[in-house]
């Protein structure tokens, strides 16, 4: 099963690929609403579920909220009601998936719920973190960013239950202090960031919580500004409290519209990272690697990977583009020089009318990346997740959910350890757009 799940992400991309024809800024939102639900049958590690699915959004102007309600019923047990996804992280509030105002990069923006793609600053020390990587326990945190022209900030909090995981960013920009339309100067920033981790495994006693933590300095500046083209550089630097140090230097380049069919991005990061320095240490499988015992993962938990790394350089590149806003796709890859297993791949296809009455959405994470084995194989260092759908009416769409995570589960001697999961989900859906 776990090489059938990755050559059927690979086709779904190819034909992302094949076809490009769009793409929507990475932080917007549809601007219509949509009622959804159906009923189908989902595997999850080869064991048949009845499913129940009840999923609106709804966009009202800059206000959006997403619903998610699936209730899974045992078919091998008498139709039983599966309770895992309702114990631990958000329990019942996670049927609540977000509730939103305006989008990131907007003057002001929250999000509260289900994160995904939040970063801070330029992505030094948080990159694309979600935390709802635990698909059976994703929980409830808060994006909030204000933007006041000379200065601003950024947070993330990844469960305002619990107040584990809490990011800032906070930067001005001087020369508008002095003269707010100075040419390029006043596109000039300082920000510092500061990620703190509450509840981080023990890495001295096992068992144990204790406290990970990391700050960062930077500035960048937009060079040029028009209507048809966008570039900036920046500069970061970072530490881990009780572990090392990394920079890094990089170039931004936007085409947003190109005579109107199409657009394109490119960002490309040189980085210098000293001993237990990792980059975007705080990203997608963040939640993941943070989860696994120091003790017993001894080189697969977050800490672990952190305390083991060596001095070197390194890059990350990411493309994205679109035409005519038909297709989005994303590509980014980041990896240090002579390190094996140091390759980091992250992709996105999104496709909502790539071909007339399909639509499609797909998602994929990779770390430990050293040869295209690594890069086709699905293991715990993968997360997935492909949604395909066909419009049968204005009403109905077929559709196929393909889902690769990790869960928290105990063993036969009643110990708890991660292991993948693997969820196949066919269904039939109630949609209606207005």
């Amino acid at each position: 099963m776990k090489n059938s799940g990755f050559w059927f992400l690979l086709v779904i991309f190819m034909v992302a690929v094949l076809n490009a024809q769009g793409f929507r800024d990475t932080y917007n939102y549809p601007n219509q609403s949509e009622m959804m639900g159906g009923l189908g049958i989902t595997w999850i590690d080869d064991e048949p579920y009845t499913t129940l699915t009840i999923a609106p959004e709804l966009a009202l102007g800059k206000v959006g909220f997403g619903f998610y309600l699936q209730l899974l019923m045992d078919n091998n047990n008498n139709f039983k009601l599966r309770k895992d996804e309702y114990q631990g992280g958000a329990g019942l509030l996670r049927a609540v998936r977000y509730v939103r105002y305006g989008n990131k990069f907007d003057p002001f923006y929250a999000r509260a719920g289900t994160l995904i793609l939040s970063s801070l600053g330029n992505g030094f020390l948080m990159w694309n973190y979600t935390n709802a990587s635990n698909y059976d326990q994703r929980k409830w945190g808060l994006a909030f960013d204000v933007d006041f022209g000379k200065f601003g900030f950024e947070s993330v909090v990844n469960n305002l239950g619990r107040l584990e995981l809490i990011g800032g960013n906070l930067y001005f920009r001087p020369f508008r202090f002095i003269n707010k339309d100075a040419p390029i100067l006043k596109n000039f920033r300082l920000y510092g960031t500061y990620v703190y981790d509450d509840k981080f495994p023990s890495w001295e006693t096992q068992g144990e919580r204790t406290q990970l933590s990391a700050y960062g300095l930077g500035a960048d500046i937009i060079l040029l500004d028009l209507p048809v083209f966008r570039t900036g550089v920046y500069y970061d630097y970072g530490k881990f409290m009780d572990f090392g140090y990394g920079q890094a230097v990089g170039i931004n380049a936007i085409f947003p519209e190109l005579i109107g069919l199409f657009g394109l991005s490119a960002k490309f990061e040189k980085r210098w990272l000293e001993d237990q320095f990792i980059a975007s240490f705080f990203g997608p499988q963040y939640e993941l690697d943070r989860e696994l015992d120091p003790f017993e993962y001894p080189t697969e938990s977050g800490i672990r990977l952190l305390e083991n790394a060596t001095k070197n350089e390194g890059y990350f590149g990411q493309l994205a583009g679109h035409i005519i806003n038909k297709v989005r796709l994303v590509g980014n890859y980041q990896r240090l020089n002579g390190v094996k297993g140091s390759g980091v791949l992250h992709m996105e296809a999104m496709a909502p009318d790539l071909v007339p009455k399909f639509e499609l959405k797909a998602f994929y994470d990779k770390r430990g990346i050293e040869t295209f084995e690594d890069f086709r194989t699905l293991d715990n260092r993968s997360l997935v997740a492909v949604d395909v759908g066909y419009r049968l009416n204005m009403f109905l769409v077929l559709s196929t959910v393909y889902y690769w995570s990790w869960v928290k589960v105990e063993d036969e001697n009643g110990n708890i350890i991660y292991r993948p999961q693997e969820r196949i989900e066919p269904r039939l859906s109630f949609s209606y757009r207005f």
